[in-house]
């Protein structure tokens, strides 16, 4: 039984959300919904509970990964653990659908059972795995409100590139064996270390990476980002931009080995990533676009700390002593603290077009309490102190800057100021623009305002209190 112990998040997550699919279409009432939500998030805190208790039980100290199936080292079992907690942040903060809620919620933790497959894949299927069951939950969700043609839109384009880019990950997936002859990735990056890598490794390796470079919608595999992120619903857009790309960094954190043969292409994602998200961004007027394109400089981002990779650097005086991986973990939690706030907020405002800034006018007024955290997520995704992006910016940066990349650093802190630029106007029209005659109403129940505001304040209180994130990857 000890070699299915680590199976067994994913097994409660997997059947739990069997039965919520099978328990939906038995009757429709407000009852049976709420019932729905409340049994989702006990099943999604019994997987957390079981993950921790797994890894205390059969830890492996990182960078080694685990020799079967999935690894239990530390980091990335707090990885799942935030992916878990997104998915129940989620469940609270999107609305009860009216029908079909069986299906909504079992998608979800279907998504959250991806996330976490993915987060703790040591060999390659297992990997390939999480990605097809993340992609197949997002696909649904996305297009959930099949009655909108955006929607469906939407949906039909993720379900058409994603299928795209999986077929260069296969490929290279196949390749990659066929050079080293296993599917285990630490075996993998002995054999990669110890001899010269063959052309066809290196193929396989870079199609590799062009499936991660579109997982993360990192430039030049940007293309699908705005048009996906404006159809979904706000909750699911967020997802989309936190935990899904969150789920494939981690994935991809035990092939830091590529950084001795193709760091280059990184390096190459990351800089473009920065400058073309932010580029794109400044001529956009509609907010989940603007959003859209933010979160492709935010990736880039999140690789300029990644090809810091997982040692410190003795040449630390004045920077934080942190290693990239530490810095990319950070920055998970960060960004996903601010812009599943975001989308969430910006769900809640309702108009008869897709949202633009005019929108946005007098929400400040009409509901107090959802601007003002509108306000604080911005404010972190623009790297403004005293939020916790800000502290996630440093710590990548940093540690970019001590592992020898002096560049990037530079790269990202003039696209971050560009940046400034397109979330300070959705805050000029929050509050500092008159009404507009179109008026959109803002829906949010008393429920999703507390969810809101607890969302806020913990941005805040991370941003000064960044060490908090730190203890909490060292407790695993």
């Amino acid at each position: 039984m000890g070699h299915y112990q680590p199976l067994l998040p994913d097994l409660i997550l997997a059947m739990g959300a069997t039965f919520i699919l099978l328990l939906g279409p038995l009757r429709d009432s407000q009852n049976l919904r709420d019932f729905l939500r409340w049994i989702s998030l006990g099943l999604v805190a019994a997987t957390a509970a079981t993950l921790v208790w797994v890894n205390h039980g059969m830890a492996t100290p990182y960078p080694l990964v685990g020799e079967g199936w999935l690894t239990t080292a530390p980091l990335h079992t707090a990885f799942a653990v935030v992916f878990l907690a997104t998915i129940a942040w989620t469940i609270l903060a999107s609305t009860v659908p009216d029908e079909d809620a069986g299906e909504w919620y079992s998608m979800l933790l279907f998504l959250g059972t991806g996330m976490i497959i993915l987060a703790r894949a040591a060999n390659l299927a297992a990997v390939f795995l999480g990605l097809e069951v993340l992609s197949i939950s997002l696909y649904i969700l996305i297009a959930f409100r099949y009655s909108k043609r955006s929607s469906l839109r939407g949906g039909i384009m993720y379900l058409l590139l994603a299928g795209f880019a999986s077929g260069f990950l296969l490929f290279g997936m196949a390749l990659i064996y066929a050079v080293f002859g296993t599917l285990q990735i630490a075996e993998i990056r002995t054999l990669a270390l110890a001899t010269d890598m063959g052309p066809m490794a290196k193929v396989g390796f870079g199609l590799l990476l062009v499936g991660v470079g579109f997982k993360l919608a990192a430039v030049p595999f940007h293309m699908w980002t705005p048009e996906v992120y404006e159809s979904s619903p706000g909750t699911v857009t967020g997802l989309i931009a936190s935990s899904s790309k969150g789920a494939m960094l981690a994935a991809f954190i035990p092939f830091l080995f590529l950084l001795e043969t193709h760091w280059s292409i990184i390096w190459l994602f990351a800089a473009l990533s920065m400058v073309g998200g932010n580029l794109l961004g400044l001529r956009e007027i509609r907010v989940k676009r603007i959003l859209a394109y933010s979160s492709i400089a935010h990736i880039g981002y999140v690789l300029t700390g990644y090809l810091a990779g997982d040692t410190l650097s003795a040449n630390a005086a004045f920077l934080p002593s942190i290693t990239g991986v530490n810095a990319v973990f950070f920055y998970v939690v960060a960004y996903a603290a601010s812009i599943l706030g975001a989308f969430a907020a910006l769900g809640y405002i309702q108009g008869e077009r897709d949202l633009t800034l005019r929108d946005l006018r007098g929400v400040g007024r009409r509901n107090p309490v959802l601007a003002f955290c509108l306000l604080i997520f911005v404010w972190s995704l623009a790297g403004l102190p005293p939020a916790v992006g800000f502290f996630g910016k440093i710590y990548l940066f940093s540690a970019a800057i001590n592992a020898g990349y002096f560049w990037l650093p530079l790269i990202g802190l003039l696209g971050s100021a560009i940046g400034i630029y397109y979330y300070l106007r959705i805050i000029v029209h929050l509050f500092m623009m008159p009404a507009d005659a179109s008026d959109p109403k803002v829906h949010a129940s008393t429920l999703q305002e507390w969810v809101m505001l607890g969302s806020a304040v913990a941005v805040i209180a991370l941003g000064l209190f960044p060490e908090t994130i730190f203890s909490f990857l060292r407790a695993f």
